[in-house]
């Protein structure tokens, strides 16, 4: 059915917020509980939120046990940041869901190229209290580089930006772009870098442009789950069945990849490279999308989709619960009323799209 299973060994990192400071640090602090949030979703074991539900959680100000029953997970971690001059002052608590009890907090005081360092610090902190019988293996971060973090960081609040709207914003992604190549040339050895050098231009569509890019990522570090994605992504703009290869490679290194997870399932049911009998196993890989980034919309509409056009729509009223009990919304009533109309239910169809243009008449 469509109600949330909360997992043990699972985290939402939510937005940083500033407390107090100058508002024009927004990007780092955004920066910081991303790059945590990355971390994080590549150790072994454990089980991380995605970002836009994170985002969409703390937006919504729902309290700890709300948000960890929305989200499905049994913990949260959240923080304030600062930047007064020369130090930063950065506060977290690692807090069980479903009491809302700090289970670690501290206040760290730094200088301002020890970002990098704290972000390892807060992730070790975090894996020891969740997985205690572990010894804690934790991912390299981004870049060792001080000045190519912060690059990255501004960068990437760039990028951030853009992605999902309607419209693409071409300004803010070549500044991105921009500040993505100065990462590079600031740490020419981080492939994260250059993926995400290679990521933004072929977001633009722009497949020549992110050919060099790409291939100096995989040189870099093949066995990144963020780079094995972005070489799907340039493969599959080529046309290029290798696309596959790299999108499972993806899954493989990270199962928290919800774009990965996604970009697999697309590419084989858009290509159509794929027999009858996987399609328990793409249902498989929407679903795990959905269950990290359940407060997504379009997660919700990808898996009713594949449903729907595979002829499993006995699973759909599952999907159709599961978005009445997280969204109310002109496009999520619009979402019921086309499941409604895959399961061949035209007249709930109907009911479901008058209440959305009855909610939004000027549509």
């Amino acid at each position: 059915s469509g109600v949330v299973k909360i997992t043990p060994n699972s985290v939402a990192v939510l937005p940083f917020e500033s407390s107090g400071g100058d508002p024009k640090d927004g990007w780092l602090i955004e920066g910081l509980s991303d790059e945590l949030r990355d971390q994080l979703g590549q150790v072994p074991g454990l089980r991380i939120a995605a970002r836009s539900s994170s985002i969409a959680a703390r937006e919504q100000q729902l309290d700890a046990s709300t948000i960890s029953f929305r989200l499905g997970v049994a913990n949260l971690v959240e923080g304030s940041m600062r930047r007064q001059g020369n130090r930063l002052r950065v506060s977290v608590q690692l807090i069980e869901g479903k009491t809302g009890l700090a289970l670690w907090s501290e206040t760290f005081e730094r200088g301002p190229n020890e970002l990098l360092s704290l972000q390892q610090t807060i992730a070790r902190e975090v894996v020891m209290r969740m997985l205690p019988d572990e010894t804690p293996v934790l991912a390299e971060p981004a870049t060792q580089d001080v000045n190519a973090n912060e690059l990255l960081l501004l960068a990437r609040h760039y990028d951030q930006q853009v992605r999902g709207q309607q419209i693409v914003d071409e300004e803010t992604l070549l500044e991105a772009i921009r500040l993505y190549r100065a990462a590079t040339e600031a740490d020419p050895g981080s492939a994260l870098a250059h993926s995400r050098l290679a990521g933004a231009p072929l977001y633009l569509g722009d497949i020549q442009a992110a050919e060099a890019s790409i291939f100096k990522a995989l040189s870099a570090n093949p066995d990144l789950s963020e780079v094995q994605n972005t070489l799907g992504e340039f493969y599959w703009a080529r046309g290029l069945p290798e696309a596959r290869t790299a999108f499972a490679r993806a899954v493989e290194l990270n199962p928290n990849n919800v774009d990965a997870l996604n970009n697999y399932a697309n590419q084989a049911i858009l290509s159509y490279n794929f027999v009858k009998s996987e399609a328990q196993e793409f249902t498989q890989l929407y679903r795990r999308a959905l269950e990290l980034d359940p407060l997504s919309l379009s997660r919700h509409a990808a898996l009713g989709e594949f449903l729907g056009q595979f002829g499993m729509t006995d699973q759909l009223p599952g999907v159709i619960e599961g978005v009445l009990q997280l969204f109310d919304s002109v496009p999520s009533l619009r979402l019921v009323s086309w499941l409604e109309e895959l399961r061949g239910n035209l007249d709930k169809a109907i009911a479901w799209a008058i209440r959305a243009r009855d909610m939004e008449p000027d549509n």
